[in-house]
């Protein structure tokens, strides 16, 4: 198992500044949370992320968009999973730069699935104007940076919608190009939050799991977000023909 030693390096290459707090991941919390990326996969399931991640690259590049929402219909279909190994796969084999923000401020599970802990996070930045820089962590992956979710808030969706977070994802398309930014949201059906957030992103990568979303929850959740804001659909825990 990694430790929990925590150290700062100073590098121009942190995403949204220079200093960034080192706190190696868990290998027992990958094994635990089952991120393929970083684990053995004697199911093949790495190769399913080359492949969604050479089609995001495709649709993207061209276009600059690089803010992707990660997100699903309901609770519990897999989408903080697809967006970790995404954000791993793009930072591990693309000659760019990732920071996974987790903005699931109900039930965050981003640092639980690395095995690393933080106090401070994305609400201590909009609400208590706290330093970006002090609050983004690396877990042991080049060219990977994590924003953590912070103190839980009733009120997230009005925090979402404030002025500040609106520059917030603003000044991470604008400011780093050469970035793709995964955010991880709550599902659309249960949530408001991340409707709101969907306004201020360029695409939403919708994961549904197999057998469990009705035609007619998955018609409402794309009508939600807007269809042109879909980026894709990730069909997830489908059984094997």
């Amino acid at each position: 198992m990694r430790g929990e030693v925590i150290s700062l390096v100073l590098t121009e290459d942190s995403p949204l500044g220079k200093t960034t707090k080192i706190i190696p991941y868990s290998q027992d919390a990958i094994n635990k949370h089952k991120i393929i990326s970083l684990t053995n996969d004697p199911h093949g399931i790495n190769e399913r992320f080359k492949l969604f991640k050479t089609q995001i690259l495709a649709k993207t590049q061209i276009s600059g968009d690089r803010t992707v929402l990660v997100t699903s219909c309901t609770n519990r279909e897999g989408k903080t999973f697809t967006a970790i190994n995404l954000a791993i796969m793009f930072a591990r084999e693309v000659d760019q730069r990732v920071l996974l923000v987790d903005a699931n401020l109900n039930h965050p599970s981003v640092l639980q699935a690395f095995g690393v802990s933080a106090k401070e996070g994305l609400t201590d930045y909009l609400l208590h104007n706290k330093l970006l820089n002090d609050l983004l962590i690396c877990p042991g992956i080049e060219k990977l940076t994590l924003l953590p979710a912070g103190k839980f808030v009733e009120q997230s969706n009005e925090m979402f919608g404030s002025l500040k977070m609106q520059d917030l994802i603003a000044e991470m398309k604008g400011r780093y190009n050469d970035r793709y930014i995964f955010i991880d949201g709550p599902s659309l059906l249960t949530s408001v939050d991340t409707l709101v957030l969907s306004k201020y992103i360029d695409k939403v990568l919708l994961v549904v799991e197999s057998g469990k979303v009705s035609p007619q929850q998955l018609s409402e959740a794309i009508n939600l977000a807007g269809e042109d804001k879909i980026l894709g659909t990730v069909l997830n825990k489908r059984k094997p023909a």
